[in-house]
């Protein structure tokens, strides 16, 4: 164990603390200017948009079609997938963080020729409920609900309260002729895909949306099997390995091919598509 996470773990812990942002102007062939919110926390990388992502979002997400974005973090994603889905689409991005928050908000209006951007600020669950997410900082940069790692939760030792609610049930309430529009879906909830995936049940049998999910590395042989059949055995889809945003569609994985990488993402096709 390092000596700062040992001191972490008996309680000798920095207090919170809040980062700013800048903001970049990236030039890409097509979409022309782009502005991007950079959060200044020093373990969150600068973000660089660039117009091949786009392209490659842009053989699955069509003009006018709407993208859940489970795990949203500052936004580097829903940004691409508004651009990709254009002013008549919809982004929600999902993001139970507050200290994240006022980033993705920003970034949520910074390019009002994309998708207009609704930013949920919750957890993805079944039902609504209080959480305790863990994370490695006093900045709560990385972190999630880590809970199944035991005591020390991988190092995530800095904890924080969100609020859980059922996503599919906020669309309902929030945007409900957007529910059948909803051709895309990207989980990164730091091993708890599976979980979430689930509570998207009733909305993936209808839209049959893609779905870019992660596989984490800290999850077993057992989830990552029962992850892999849930969605090609329960959901009726085909599962690729993917490398995101260059290549989404790439080699095709089995069951037994959920084990051979420690951390990775799958992109996942209704099987009536394929």
């Amino acid at each position: 164990m390092k000596a700062r996470t040992l001191l972490e773990f008996i309680g000798l812990r920095s207090p919170p603390r809040a980062y700013g942002h800048r903001i970049d102007t990236f030039e890409l062939e097509r979409e022309g200017q782009v502005q991007f919110a950079q959060w200044l926390h020093p373990k969150c990388k600068a973000k660089v948009l660039n117009q091949a992502a786009v392209d490659e979002l842009r053989r699955y997400i069509a003009p006018g079609d709407a993208v859940l974005d489970i795990g949203a973090h500052i936004g580097d994603t829903a940004v691409p997938f508004a651009l990709a889905a254009g002013p008549t689409g919809r982004v929600f991005a999902v993001e139970p963080n507050r200290y994240v928050l006022p980033v993705l908000e920003l970034n949520a209006r910074l390019n009002p020729a994309a998708a207009p951007i609704t930013v949920l600020p919750y957890a993805a669950t079944k039902e609504t409920a209080a959480l305790t997410f863990d994370y490695s900082d006093p900045g709560f940069c990385n972190g999630g609900d880590l809970s199944d790692l035991g005591r020390l939760r991988g190092g995530h030792l800095y904890r924080l309260e969100v609020e859980g609610r059922n996503i599919s049930r906020e669309l309902e309430n929030l945007a409900p002729e957007w529910l059948a529009r909803v051709k895309f879906v990207k989980t990164d909830t730091e091993g708890n895909d599976l979980a979430v995936i689930e509570t998207l049940r009733e909305l993936i049998d209808s839209a049959r949306p893609y779905l870019l999910c992660e596989v984490y590395r800290h999850t077993s042989e057992d989830y990552r099997r029962s992850f892999h059949r849930l969605l090609s055995v329960e959901f009726n889809y085909r599962v690729y390995r993917a490398r995101p945003y260059t290549e989404l569609r790439g080699k095709e994985l089995g069951a037994d091919d959920m084990m051979q990488e420690s951390h990775f993402d799958v992109f996942c096709v209704p099987a009536e598509r394929s």
